[in-house]
């Protein structure tokens, strides 16, 4: 995700909107509120990752252990997940600042090892021949208390298409509908430094691009995927609200019962 183009601040380390208009008002960010899903494949993957660094880095470890000792090198290991992770929302922060970008100017020269994705965009465009309404916009709801980044609205086929890019290995996740069903839902939009109503939403899609390949993915995105947004929004607010004060004072007894 790029950069969102309202402020941000991080409570209980998640990302936070600061409403620009509405003084002392913050909500969580749809990824973060998406996020309460369980994601059951995580420790799977994580070992996979930690063992092919073990295995593709073996020198490089031995070295880290004769010169900086073990503790180093197991510190390392642990954070090979958190690298590869790294590695990958990097690529994907700079895919969605060069298509931002070639949206507002076809003329803009992007890096080279970009290309592969940005070939995959330029074939979309071609197949389906957008017009582009709304591209990384912030989005608010007050009703709901959320907020997030929208990567682009366009009209396809005379119908206004909330569009996600995605370059993740894994493919698009049906979570993915989940967080455009939240925008879709979301109050207003801001554009610049105007505040506009949250423009009528036909469908959602997603639109993969990986470097041997693309796909354009539809997204159901109606009242029963929004529901079940929504119900994971009050499950972040007992995560971090109510959980804290869901146990009252204990009752004072003495000793133990017989």
């Amino acid at each position: 995700m790029t950069n969102p183009k309202v402020q941000t601040i991080s409570i209980n380390g998640m990302r936070h909107y600061k409403h620009p208009n509405i003084k002392g008002l913050s909500a969580p960010s749809v990824t973060s509120i998406v996020g309460m899903l369980p994601a059951p494949y995580l420790p799977k993957w994580n070992s996979k990752i930690t063992a092919e660094a073990a295995i593709n880095e073996i020198d490089e470890i031995n070295d880290m252990i004769a010169n900086q000792g073990k503790t180093k090198a197991i510190e390392w290991l642990k954070s090979a997940a958190e690298r590869e992770l790294n590695k990958a929302a990097d690529t994907g922060t700079r895919v969605h600042e060069a298509i931002e970008q070639i949206i507002l100017d076809p003329s803009y020269k992007y890096d080279d090892d970009l290309i592969p994705y940005i070939n995959g965009f330029h074939a979309f465009v071609e197949r389906f021949e957008p017009e582009w309404l709304h591209v990384e916009k912030s989005v608010f709801s007050v009703t709901h208390v959320y907020a997030g980044s929208l990567d682009a609205i366009c009209k396809i086929n005379n119908k206004n298409i909330l569009l996600d890019f995605k370059t993740t290995r894994s493919g698009i996740s049906a979570k993915v509908a989940l967080q455009l069903a939240a925008y879709k839902n979301a109050d207003v939009l801001f554009d610049g430094d105007e505040e506009i109503p949250m423009p009528k939403i036909d469908a959602g899609a997603a639109l993969l691009l990986r470097p041997d390949k693309w796909a354009y993915q539809p997204l159901r995105i109606d009242d029963d995927i929004f529901a079940t947004f929504l119900a994971l929004r009050r499950t972040l607010e007992w995560e971090f609200r109510q959980s804290k004060t869901a146990m009252l004072a204990p009752v004072p007894h003495k000793g133990l019962l017989k």
